[in-house]
């Protein structure tokens, strides 16, 4: 979009996705001070841990340089930080370098363990005891454990429990057994709290040692222990536990826009994750719109197409026993069907309808989408002028106006294995 005559150009917006959005987290949070930003290739300050770079089009990085403003997002492409853009590199193959300090506009929401996730310095404003920090890449072992009580003992200080992991991968959370073994210190040790530390590394592997007591020692304890492997994410498999998905099964979710089917297929894949030895694949929309469906539109021929690709990939995992959690849209009953039938041809299906009522959703309204669809920006928009086909074979209903995510994920869970059970339904 143009701007006009005399004025600045908008400020573009980047989704930053899996290591990148990792970091911008610690960068805003403050756990990478003293740097506050991204540097051009070869020109960070000698007092940052690391040469922070982000890397974009070159089109939007001459955008954002004349504007001096962008917005990094979520994968989602909710924004999350404002960055004030002061620098940028010449393009190169089509990329270029920005440079400029960043500020957060919003919390992040992207999994694992949200609630426990650390990305800034332990308050202190009010601590009356001090803090002991210990961190592990693995299971905590007995003598670890007890070297972390003694300390905290000698110091009359709270225990801190932290799991380190490296980046992971969308929907394979594999900290989540470390997280449930040290959940389950946390009920032996007095006072314990736990949390979750994670540093940007693509392969979800983090050896950087540097980085690491970097981050420690701006996270603010009075005494740090490290019991780390060296490769954080490398953790021991913890056992399972009730409500374990066995695998070859795919939980599709539909709804409106803003129903919080992508919040519930988040924490619904993180709660599975704890009791499944193998990962929990996760397809939100957005994901599969944006990787497998790029050049699909919204008319209706498109939007059926764009489920059948998510139907035949969710049927692919199915097929080799593993669990798949789906969260579009679908707005058309005949379409949903078809992917029930591959799903079922190969394995179990189950469908959860978030019947969240539209005013609801569009109250909610995040990206603007529907003020968008009302102004006639966004045709075709379901809800508004196309419609939503209510699912007549729902295995589960959840109106999130009235339901909390937690209790409807354990609702979800607790009754997965009957509705995974294998059943005669027909194929319609």
């Amino acid at each position: 979009m143009n701007s006009a005559p005399g004025t600045s150009p908008a400020p573009p917006h980047f989704a930053l996705s899996g290591a990148p959005l990792d970091e911008l987290e610690l960068l805003v949070g403050g756990l990478l001070a003293p740097a506050d930003g991204y540097a051009l290739p070869g020109a960070a300050p000698d007092s940052w841990p690391c040469e922070f770079t982000l890397e974009v089009p070159d089109d939007l990085g001459k955008q954002a340089l004349a504007s001096s403003c962008a917005f990094l997002t979520d994968p989602d492409g909710t924004p999350l930080v404002r960055m004030d853009v002061t620098g940028k590199s010449d393009g190169d193959g089509g990329r270029c370098y920005l440079a400029g300090s960043v500020a957060t506009i919003r919390a992040a929401e992207h999994p694992p363990a949200r609630d426990i996730r650390l990305s800034s310095p332990l308050p202190r404003a009010g601590r009356s005891r001090a803090a002991v920090i210990a961190v592990f890449s693995a299971p905590p072992l007995p003598s670890e454990l007890a070297q972390c009580l003694d300390t905290a003992r000698e110091l009359d200080a709270v225990p801190w429990l932290i799991a380190l992991c490296g980046t992971q991968p969308h929907g394979a959370y594999s900290v989540m057994p470390l997280l449930e073994q040290l959940r389950a210190a946390q009920r032996v040790v007095a006072d314990a709290r736990v949390g979750l530390l994670v540093l940007p590394a693509p392969d979800g592997v983090c050896t950087n040692s540097g980085l690491l007591g970097h981050v420690l020692s701006n996270l603010g304890g009075d005494a740090t222990l490290d019991f780390t492997t060296g490769a954080a994410g490398s953790s021991r498999p913890a056992g399972g536990t009730a409500a374990s998905v066995q695998g070859g099964t795919v939980i599709f979710l539909t709804g409106l826009s803003g129903s919080g089917k992508s919040t519930l297929a988040r924490a619904l894949t993180e709660r599975l994750q704890q009791d499944s030895p193998t990962a929990i694949t996760l397809l939100d929309g957005d994901d599969v719109r944006r990787n497998l469906s790029p050049g699909l539109g919204f008319s209706t021929e498109d939007r059926e197409a764009n489920i059948r690709r998510l139907g035949w990939v969710a049927t692919l995992v199915s097929r080799v026993g593993g669990t798949v959690v789906c969260a579009p849209i679908a707005p058309f009953e005949s379409t949903r069907k078809e992917v029930r039938h591959m799903a079922e041809s190969v394995g179990k299906f189950v469908l959860v309808h978030v019947c969240t009522p539209l005013e609801v959703c569009e109250a909610r309204d995040r990206k603007g989408l529907y003020a968008k669809a009302r102004r006639g920006e966004l045709p075709g928009f379901t809800g508004i002028d196309s419609p939503y086909e209510v699912p007549t074979d729902a295995d589960f209903s959840i109106d999130t106006s009235f339901m909390a995510i937690g209790e409807a994920v354990e609702k979800i869970a607790e009754n997965l294995h009957t509705w995974t059970t294998p059943v005669a339904r027909p194929h319609e």
